[in-house]
C-alpha cells in the first residue's frame, strides 16, 4: 500500500509552482498521468526523498517515509525506493558497471563489497549489458542507456520502483523490452513498481 498526501512549492526566479497531490493504492502497478508540467516528476522525487515537501506524508506498506506533522523524514538512501530518472541521469565519467554500482557505494567506501559486485554483475547480465560494462554512457544507444539506468535503480534492491516516463523515449522495439524487464523484476516479489 502506498499512501501519499503532499504539498510542495518550487520557485525558479519569478516562476512558482505549487503542488498538492493525494492518492492511495494497494495495486502492484500504478501510474501517475497528466499533462506536461503537472507535477508528476516532482511527486515521484518527493516520494523518493529527493525533494522535501512543505507538508503531508508518504507511507509505504505501513512504513512512514515522510510525515511533516510527526517530523519524520527518512533519508533517501534509507527509503528503499528505486528511481529511474526521466533523462536517466547517468554519470558520463563513469563506466556502465560503475553507474550501476553507484548507489551501493559511499564517499568513504568507493568500491562495492564482493556481494554487491556479484549483484551488479547479475544485473549487467540480466539486462544484456555485460559486454558493455567498461563503456561510457556517451558510447551507448538510448535503449542501452535506459537499461543501465534501470539496472542502477534496481541495484539497491528497492521495495518500490518509481519510473519517471520510462517508455516515451524508447523506440518501438525497445519499449516492450523495458516493460518486460520491469514486469519480470516486479514479479520476483522483491518490490512493487
Amino acid at each position: 500500500m502506498i499512501d501519499v498526501d503532499l504539498k510542495l512549492s518550487v520557485v525558479d526566479g519569478r516562476r512558482r509552482f505549487d503542488l498538492a497531490v493525494r492518492f492511495a493504492t494497494d495495486v502492484p502497478f500504478a501510474a501517475l498521468y497528466g499533462p506536461s508540467g503537472a507535477g508528476k516528476s516532482l511527486t515521484l522525487q518527493a516520494i523518493a526523498g529527493l525533494l522535501h515537501p512543505t507538508s503531508g506524508h508518504v507511507r509505504l506498506d505501513g512504513r512512514t517515509l515522510y510525515d511533516s506533522a510527526q517530523r519524520i523524514d527518512v533519508p533517501a538512501p534509507a527509503r528503499r525506493v528505486g528511481y529511474l530518472f526521466q533523462d536517466y541521469a547517468l554519470f558520463p565519467h563513469l563506466s556502465v558497471r560503475e553507474n550501476v554500482s553507484f548507489g551501493l557505494t559511499a564517499w568513504h567506501r568507493r568500491r562495492p563489497t564482493a556481494k554487491d559486485a556479484e549483484r551488479v554483475q547479475a544485473l549487467l547480465e540480466s539486462f544484456g549489458l555485460a559486454a558493455l560494462a567498461d563503456s561510457r554512457p556517451r558510447n551507448l544507444s538510448g535503449g542501452q542507456q535506459q537499461r543501465v539506468a534501470l539496472a542502477r535503480a534496481l541495484a539497491c534492491e528497492p521495495q518500490v520502483l518509481l519510473l519517471d516516463e520510462p517508455l516515451p523515449r524508447s523506440t518501438r522495439c525497445c519499449a516492450p523490452s523495458c516493460a518486460t524487464n520491469s514486469r519480470k523484476c516486479a514479479s520476483s516479489g522483491a518490490f512493487r513498481c
